[in-house]
């Protein structure tokens, strides 16, 4: 499947005033896509990006001939004025702010809407509104499933490929489903139907995938089902958080709903905004048990998991006073008492933080339900 295009009416104000017609490219990774030609205009659809990234992508599509960059006025809020000069520089940029879009080569631009592009950019919560897809129904619930997939070889993914097949699987399923890819992650919306793991939907994408392109590991996440248009966004969210936090904790290669999370999927937002995930306290715990060679941190989650000092030293292999010890250091490093309510689940929550964020190792400790609790 080669990547979705759209024309583009560019007026040519210094000639006979005649609309130029255009392809605008869409980019979900980090270089151009193999059908990019001259003249293009290449549209980054990533949610975030480095400049040193965002500077090689530049050199690469000019380097190409593409006619542009379409970027978004929110990826390049961290840029310098410095930093979009010196992109510009490189290759003619089309910045799209909540005021429409700035000029191109001195050219007015007025971007016909492509249903799929418009729908990219809603879950992703660059647009509001605008046509969709002509066969997604957003006034009934419907559920996001998202498959984050890595090849056995650490090779390239196939994601055109995977794309193609998750959405022909989905068809077959439910002829109201689309299939899309944002940020290399391919992502099928569809009516909501049972999703248990033997014969649901995801399971049946899973499988599919696996099957056709020889990948051993695809994380699949599942949200929950939402009307309207920001039902959309929402059930999006959902599905790309349980697959990456399935990752994050138990290495994935399943199904996970995002029911499934507990506590986890109301950390989301949190992970979303780094500036929001607070970690200080257990970051002060792992520095000092590397500086003094302790194990406060350790004993903290046994005791959290054990529920008694004594259950924590028994999991320990250490006597209980060796526990009640360790945890008095842990009110010393951090100021928090865990026989405090509130302190207790501000530790907790940080754990589990840290957990998603990498600083701490990976542990399956996701709640498994039995289908009869799935609702």
């Amino acid at each position: 499947m080669t990547s979705p295009t759209v024309d583009l009416d560019l007026k040519d104000a210094t000639a006979t005033g005649a609309p130029v017609r255009r392809r605008m490219v869409p980019i979900a990774g980090v270089s151009a896509p193999d059908d990019l030609a001259t003249g293009d205009l290449a549209v980054l659809e990533r949610g975030s990006i480095g400049r040193r990234t965002l500077t090689r992508l530049a050199d690469e599509l000019a380097a190409r001939g593409a006619a542009g960059l379409v970027v978004s006025e929110a990826l390049l809020k961290g840029c310098s004025d410095e930093d979009r000069a010196d992109i510009a520089g490189r290759i003619p940029l089309l910045v799209l702010g909540n005021g429409g879009a700035s000029q191109l080569l001195g050219e007015d631009v007025t971007v016909a809407s492509d249903p799929d592009i418009v729908l990219r950019s809603i879950l992703q919560g660059r647009m509001v509104t605008g046509p969709l897809p002509p066969h997604l129904e957003s006034g009934t619930p419907m559920r996001a499933i998202a498959l984050l997939a890595h090849p056995d070889d650490g090779g390239q993914l196939p994601l055109a490929k995977l794309e193609e097949i998750v959405a022909a699987e989905a068809l077959l399923r439910d002829p109201r489903s689309h299939a899309t890819t944002i940020e290399e992650i391919v992502v099928a919306l569809t009516g909501d139907y049972d999703f248990s793991e033997d014969d649901g939907i995801a399971a049946a994408l899973a499988h599919r995938s696996k099957t056709a392109l020889l990948i051993g590991n695809i994380t699949v996440g599942v949200g929950r089902p939402y009307a309207g248009i920001g039902g959309l966004r929402r059930t999006y969210r959902e599905a790309v958080w349980a697959a990456r936090a399935a990752e994050a904790l138990e290495h994935g290669n399943r199904v996970v709903t995002f029911r499934e999370l507990g506590i986890y999927g109301m950390l989301e937002p949190f992970v979303a905004d780094p500036s929001t995930a607070d970690t200080e306290d257990v970051e002060r715990l792992l520095d000092y048990d590397r500086t003094n060679h302790t194990a406060l941190l350790p004993t903290l989650e046994a005791y959290f998991e054990a529920g008694a000092s004594g259950d924590a030293a028994q999991s320990l292999f250490v006597h209980r006073n060796t526990v009640s010890y360790r945890l008095r250091a842990v009110k010393r490093v951090t100021g928090l008492d865990v026989r405090d309510p509130d302190a207790r689940l501000l530790l907790e929550v940080q754990i589990r933080l840290a957990r998603i964020r990498g600083l701490l190792p990976s542990k399956s400790d996701l709640p498994r339900r039995s289908k009869r609790g799935r609702k």
